[in-house]
């Protein structure tokens, strides 16, 4: 029942895979050091369809339980990588928020709680009842 197309992937092809998808990361991660967003765009999709790719081929492989230790020692290195790129790009990005937000303040009406904007934000509100 077993052919060619749903054979396992060989040891040589899952290095060729996490081969492109640390080389991908590298990328990602040069271009997120440079002032272009293009670049970080493709270098970021390139690395989603290498890691979709390589994960098809490691999860097939996992499925039989053959994944040789050098390669998931390999593999869970990279998936730290890309955490670790998305945590620093997700503090660039609240840094970056929170520079707006003092260099451009919003106008008082959005903001203030008193004012007709504010109703809106808090709801209805409650009564207590004295006792």
């Amino acid at each position: 029942m077993t052919t060619a197309s749903r054979a396992a992937p060989a040891t040589s092809e899952l290095e060729v895979s996490l081969a492109a998808v640390e080389r991908a990361i590298a990328t990602l991660g040069q271009a997120l050091a440079q002032p272009d967003i293009a670049a970080v765009e493709a270098a970021s999709g390139a690395l989603h369809d290498t890691m979709r790719a390589a994960m098809g081929q490691f999860a097939q492989v996992a499925r039989g339980g053959t994944l040789p230790s050098a390669l998931r020692t390999r593999f869970a290195l990279a998936n730290a990588q890309v955490a670790a790129q998305r945590e620093a790009l997700f503090r660039a990005t609240s840094l970056v928020e929170q520079n707006l937000e003092i260099l451009i303040p919003r106008p008082l009406a959005e903001t203030s709680v008193y004012g007709a904007a504010g109703t809106s934000q808090r709801g209805p509100g409650r009564m207590l009842a004295a006792s």
